[in-house]
């Protein structure tokens, strides 16, 4: 069995849906985005007194499965369907673990737990690649929840539906407001994507998607 990665272009095509297509690189870019936006959350809530507030784990976790399905799970499904190895920061993944861990573990989570072990994930200041309070204090999230006093919001009405093209529009305009030395840094490890087969995938109905 030939386990060889062949590394994807990151303008290589890997889903055409409804409303346009998306690539390679794209794919790490949302990725990229998504670790962003946790990054922000995780900055405010590490300081912020309204966690001990009755009611704010709940609201916190709904709303953070909110930020994975709307964010991270749409791509991580496209790449796992087309056969490609996505680079997931490690933010990213170590929110996605613990948040996997726990509805593995119960199908009704300790949220006050999961709220607990988010708050305690390290928060490096020595990145190679950029500086990570720049990017996390960027303007101007789409639906910044986090800076809620969650303990008293209807949740509900906090989620909004976002389309994949709503998503990908946000991550364009989150790439054209990087400070230059973020874009140029982080380009080479955020399109690094391994082909581990070559295969034609199937076609769906068009307005759905279509893997290339």
């Amino acid at each position: 069995m030939n386990n060889a990665v062949t590394l994807v272009p990151s303008d290589q095509i890997i889903v055409v849906y409804s409303d346009g297509e998306i690539t390679a690189g794209e794919i790490s870019c949302a990725l990229f985005y998504a670790n962003s936006r946790l990054l922000a959350m995780h900055l405010y809530v590490d300081k912020s007194f309204a966690t001990a507030m009755p009611g704010y784990a709940e609201n916190f976790y709904t709303l953070m499965q909110w930020e994975m399905e709307t964010f991270v799970t749409p791509f991580i499904n496209i790449s796992f369907l087309s056969r490609c190895s996505a680079t997931i920061p490690k933010l990213l993944h170590n929110v996605i673990a613990i948040l996997v861990v726990h509805k593995l573990v119960d199908r009704q989570p300790d949220v006050n737990e999961v709220l607990m072990e988010i708050k305690a994930l390290p928060l490096s200041v020595h990145s190679a690649a950029s500086d990570q309070y720049d990017i996390a204090r960027m303007p101007d999230y789409f639906n910044a929840w986090w800076k809620e006093n969650l303990g008293s919001c209807r949740v509900p009405d906090m989620l909004p539906k976002s389309s994949v093209q709503d998503v990908m529009e946000l991550v364009e305009g989150h790439f054209s407001e990087l400070p230059d030395h973020v874009e140029t840094d982080l380009l080479p490890y955020m399109l690094t994507l391994g082909l581990r087969a070559v295969g034609n995938f199937a076609e769906k109905d068009d307005k759905l998607f279509t893997f290339k």
